[in-house]
């Protein structure tokens, strides 16, 4: 046993090479996984103690609609509040305003409801005057445009304790004076700005209103009882939710999109097992001739089958680890990557430490080990089930291995028809989705080592003409499959992926700029800046008159987009009042659009499809909206196409919603211009009827498509980054494999080089057959890139956002995929090809 383990020590310290190649592509693929892993939940942590700083101890919330809550509800409950264990209440009032460029959000409190709440802990941020004493609180109460801020914000804007600032609220500059810094707060912090709650109603318009009131209630059965009492004196239209579970409703939001990247991540450990296959198929088979010795000697085939699954096990442990280094290195790059999408498309988000989750890493680690030895346990029971004296044959390896190949073209075709089956019987399942995808890509790989051996023998059939050279290059490579089967196959499956999410993304891509193109109909368009659809986006009711005034604006449409809460929880809804020009930008998918409009005019309401998707509404259903004076169920006239918000949006009237909800504010303007006027002219005489009054978002539809079009390709950067990085693993792994069999190759070439082969046509010959194993690991990855195309567009998205998107195919889609399997393959070629055309013929034709 000491003889075997040291035999297998001695050739993988001879090949060191080899051995780097496998450990590097085993490394990328767990640090991908790792990499994903951090950047997720960093951004998920970051956004928990956010809001862990700002609710405090609060274990419940009572929340309203959009104009929020009367705060007259919460000196009533204060007044009712009486017994040994009362519920203790803290008013909020939150908003959104911006410092120069950064947004931060912004929080009105109580400071002695807040610290009550506390109790004996500290409440983030809010001067305690047992600690920080009177002055800052005298200040918190006295100085106008108090605010706290995190030394940490503080620091990064370049502002100290008693600085005057300006902050932006709704597009509105407000003088304010940084009193205190909050020192040691944690980084939940850095994304808030804390002031007094009367300053906050002041600045944010909500004079006599609270966004909420946080609720403590003890534990247990007195807790439970005091619950029960509370929700029978709330009105109909507010709700009373645990903190925990406002929590979760948030980051359950992002839930799709995490999904989708750690599938991605996976797809490069998977693509990294194919080398681990080849790297210890080839350790194997370099040392079939000794294996073969050492079984006539004596040793069992148990032996033979723990020493070749001892060295994988090696292998992944030094993989895991450098692997899960790697990923801590690249999950600070990604990190920035995954925040800065949350952001546009979920929640404001300030990242401050990376969070390192224990079990992700372990278990990165661990797939990685296993991955190595589920990739070694083909190839070991193979070596210790052959016959001693059939370990010195190649052909007897060979024939196996095209047998194999014929099988595996049966196991191919099988998962193909399990994944067609399993997304006919799957429903909704977005895990489903997933599983169709590695299944394809499965099959894929398993069908590319025969379809190698029919392209090469038929390259042979047609290189006749060529010459004997040409045609024994082709018949090579289809007699050598148990060396260039896995490589070829482990980068026609991860061109496959490569092509498949190309198409995707462009084909998304496509249908969001024609959706943009139908959709923005208004040549300009009028907002408050910002963040997210909070109580800080209106227009001012002055400014809308004048903006309207200007004498280029021929007609107008007006929106009020807000959240309101539903038995589904919070809904976006858009409230409108088109112009006559606006009706053409809505695409229905599901109902006409004349019985829609007619319905809408009635008081019904559409929804995107999105939300139509997710709660599985369809025309004439019903959908139960909570208005000001309780729940009440709307009328669904139409479903219409809309890519501007994963969790989909409901439009109504305007005046419907007016009348429902008692709201009548505008956040928005889509201004139609007169004959001739430019869009960039109207913009800038509309700025100046608001200039010195409320800063305003004026963009032509021009803009805001390019926007739009910015947000989305900064989206996607990172789905591209980790397709390349399993492309990557790929590429490893084919010139990890190439190497090792052009190099094993050296008698042959000798042979072929005293028949008259002159060196530089031994080194072509050599890139020849490399090239044109990438060539047919793209015509594999071609038609099976076209099918994961579908089911990424049809299935995975449609399952994740319930976004329809058409399919849409060009030749940019492909290059990339071509540039790679060239590349692949000539880094692959170009030492063999060199050192065959530079190597003495006799000692290459020595045998052992």
């Amino acid at each position: 046993m000491n003889a075997l383990h040291q035999a297998g020590v001695r050739h993988l310290l001879r090949h060191p090479a080899q051995l780097a190649l496998a450990l590097v592509g085993l490394a990328l693929g767990v640090g991908t996984i790792v990499a994903v892993e951090v950047a997720t939940e960093s951004s998920r942590r970051a956004f928990e103690l956010s809001l862990e700083a700002v609710n405090g101890p609060a274990t419940h919330q009572i929340t309203g609609g959009p104009r929020g809550i009367d705060e007259r509800l919460y000196v009533r409950l204060r007044a009712q509040s009486n017994g040994r264990s009362p519920p203790l209440f803290a008013p909020v009032l939150a908003g959104y305003v911006a410092i120069g460029e950064r947004t931060m959000q912004l929080v009105g409190v109580d400071p002695f409801a807040a610290l009550e709440l506390a109790g004996e802990g500290r409440a983030p941020g809010v001067p305690d005057p047992a600690t920080d004493g009177l002055d800052t609180l005298r200040d918190w109460l006295t100085e106008p445009g108090a605010v706290v801020m995190s030394a940490t914000a503080a620091s990064e804007l370049g502002l100290a304790t008693g600085r005057r600032l300006e902050l932006l609220v709704g597009g509105v500059p407000r003088p304010a004076t940084l009193i205190a810094q909050a020192a040691g707060a944690g980084p939940g912090l850095d994304g808030v700005l804390l002031t007094d709650i009367a300053q906050a109603q002041e600045w944010l318009g909500a004079t006599g209103r609270l966004s909420r009131i946080d609720v403590r209630l003890p534990a247990g059965a007195p807790g439970e009882e005091l619950l029960a009492r509370l929700r029978m004196q709330l009105l109909p239209n507010l709700e009373l939710r645990a903190t925990r579970a406002q929590l979760r409703e948030t980051l359950a939001m992002t839930d799709a999109f995490t999904t989708n990247l750690k599938a991605m991540s996976l797809l490069a450990l998977l693509v990294g097992a194919f080398l681990i296959y080849g790297a210890v198929s080839f350790a194997v088979l370099q040392r079939r001739p000794i294996m073969a010795v050492l079984r006539a000697l004596g040793a069992t085939r148990g032996q033979v089958l723990g020493l070749v699954l001892a060295e994988a096990a090696a292998l992944g442990i030094v993989g895991a680890v450098c692997g899960v280094l790697l990923g801590l290195v690249m999950g600070r790059g990604l990190v920035g990557l995954v925040s800065q999408t949350i952001n546009d498309l979920y929640f404001v988000v300030a990242v401050r430490e990376m969070s390192v989750p224990t079990v992700s890493l372990v278990a990165a680690a661990g797939g990685g080990v296993l991955t190595a030895l589920a990739a070694a346990l083909l190839p070991a029971l193979e070596v210790a089930a052959s016959a001693p004296q059939l370990g010195l044959s190649r052909s007897v390896l060979e024939r196996r291995s095209l047998h194999l190949a014929r099988s595996l073209l049966v196991v191919g075709a099988s998962l193909a028809a399990g994944a067609g089956l399993l997304v006919w019987v799957s429903g909704r399942s977005l895990l489903a989705g997933f599983a169709t995808l590695f299944m394809l890509l499965l099959g894929v790989a398993a069908v590319t080592p025969a379809a190698l051996r029919a392209l090469a023998l038929a390259a042979a059939r047609l290189s006749v003409r060529l010459g004997p050279v040409a045609r024994l290059a082709c018949r090579d490579i289809a007699g050598s499959l148990s060396r260039t089967g896995v490589a070829v196959a482990a980068l026609g499956m991860a061109l496959t992926a490569m092509i498949g999410v190309a198409i995707m993304v462009q084909s998304f891509r496509e249908s969001l700029r024609e959706w943009l193109i139908q959709a923005l109909r208004a040549d300009v368009y009028v907002s408050a800046p910002a963040a997210g659809e909070d109580s800080g986006r209106r227009l001012d009711p002055e400014v809308v008159r004048s903006l309207l005034a200007v004498p280029a604006v021929r007609t107008h449409s007006e929106s009020r987009r807000v959240v309101v809460p539903s038995p589904h929880g919070p809904l976006d809804v858009n409230a409108v009042r088109l112009a006559p020009e606006s009706y053409a930008g809505v695409r229905f998918t599901q109902a006409s659009a004349r019985s829609a409009w007619r319905e809408f005019a009635r008081g019904a309401i559409l929804i995107s499809e999105p939300l139509a998707w997710r709660l599985q509404l369809a025309p004439h259903d019903t959908l139960t909206l909570t208005t000001a004076s309780g729940p009440r169920a709307f009328p669904v006239a139409g479903v219409y196409r809309e890519y501007g918000n994963d969790r989909g949006e409901v439009l109504m009237g305007l005046d419907e919603y007016r009348r429902l909800w008692d709201d009548d504010s505008i956040s928005g303007l889509g201004i139609y211009l007169a004959p001739g006027v430019e869009a960039r002219v109207a913009a800038g005489e509309l700025r100046a009827a608001a200039r010195g009054r409320q800063a305003l978002f004026i963009r032509s539809n021009a803009d805001i498509r390019a926007l739009s079009m910015r947000i989305f390709d900064r989206t996607f950067v990172i789905t591209r980054v980790l397709y390349w990085l399993a492309a990557g693993v790929a590429a490893v792994g084919l010139v990890s494999a190439l190497l090792a069999w052009e190099l094993q190759r050296s008698r042959e070439l000798a042979v072929l080089r005293s028949l008259g082969l002159t060196p530089r046509s031994t080194a072509l010959l050599v890139l020849a057959q490399t090239v044109f194993m990438g060539i047919a690991a793209l015509a594999a990855a071609i038609p099976a890139g076209l099918l994961t195309a579908m089911v990424l567009t049809e299935v995975i998205n449609r399952r994740a956002f319930g976004w329809q998107i058409d399919l849409h195919l060009s030749p940019a889609q492909f290059l990339d995929a071509l540039w790679l399997a060239l590349g692949a393959a000539l880094a692959a070629g170009a030492y063999p090809a060199w050192r065959s055309a530079r190597a003495p013929l006799a000692p290459g034709m020595r045998e052992e």
